[in-house]
């Protein structure tokens, strides 16, 4: 046992780890001398494994996906609007530019039920006040110009709709156009094709073959899909004696009675 002092003070010249290395096996020899014991290697094997275990116990769970709220939003509109027999009411205000003149629209009213439309509004033309109504009913539609006016009929298929949905089916339809942020609460905008009002509507008699060419609503929905309020810009043509116009009608709409039921008749 003189040699072991000896053997110590040479591992320690060779650093800390051969130190401990040095005295771990002095120890060992030690015991062994004295009590002539064999040595479990288990104390060895159980402090290599402490790094793997706190590893281990390092390592949390994976983080849950968040879940976007425009898209949310924007699944409900979708869903709410092509479902069937969907009611809803919204007023609106705006104008009809045309190449010579400005028409102010005022009193708008759309009232839909499922496939049935009616649209009301005023028209201002040359000092004159003008109420004009359409009603699409069961596949057909009906105009007037005046309360005093007959009742038209109009060939109106269904793409020609006044419906503010008449033209999403998916939501490859819907372009979503970024977060609004209004009155302290967060909406999500955005827009499709959608012409709630038609040229047809406007009450001049020198107005023929009027058109719709690029109708669009831009739209503010909440965190629901509920369609709240918007603007519409139904970019049209017609012939004003004979003459090809240009029309351009503007218009700030706001929705009411979202899924609450509406009636609506035929003349």
């Amino acid at each position: 046992m003189t040699d072991a002092p000896r053997s110590l003070a040479a591992a320690l010249s060779g650093g800390p780890r051969s130190a401990i290395a040095a005295l771990v096996a002095l120890v060992v020899l030690l015991a062994a001398a004295c009590g002539n014991t064999a040595i479990p290697p288990s104390a060895a094997a159980t402090a290599s494994a402490t790094p793997s275990a706190a590893a281990s116990r390092s390592a949390g769970p994976s983080a849950t996906p968040k879940v976007d709220p425009a898209a949310t939003a924007l699944n409900g509109f979708v869903a709410l609007v092509t479902k069937d027999g969907f009611s809803y009411q919204a007023t609106f205000t705006g104008q009809s530019r045309h190449s010579t003149d400005i028409f102010p629209i005022r009193s708008g009213l759309l009232q839909v039920s499922g496939d049935d439309v009616l649209v009301r509004a005023t028209w201002t033309l040359q000092g004159h006040r003008y109420p004009v109504e359409h009603r699409y009913v069961a596949g057909k539609a009906w105009i007037r110009y005046d309360t005093s006016d007959t009742w038209h009929r109009l060939t109106f298929k269904p793409a020609d709709s006044m419906a503010a949905f008449a033209s999403i089916r998916t939501k490859a339809d819907v372009t979503y156009l970024g977060i609004v942020k209004s009155g302290g609460t967060t909406y999500y905008q955005v827009s499709f094709r959608s012409a709630i009002v038609n040229p047809v509507m406007i009450p001049a008699r020198n107005l023929s073959e009027a058109v719709v060419t690029s109708p669009k609503l831009t739209l503010l929905i909440d965190a629901s899909g509920r369609p709240v309020k918007g603007t519409a810009e139904i970019d049209g043509h017609g012939r004003v004696s004979g003459q090809l116009q240009e029309i351009v009608i503007d218009l700030t709409v706001t929705f009411t009675k979202v899924g609450q039921a509406v009636t609506i008749k035929a003349p």
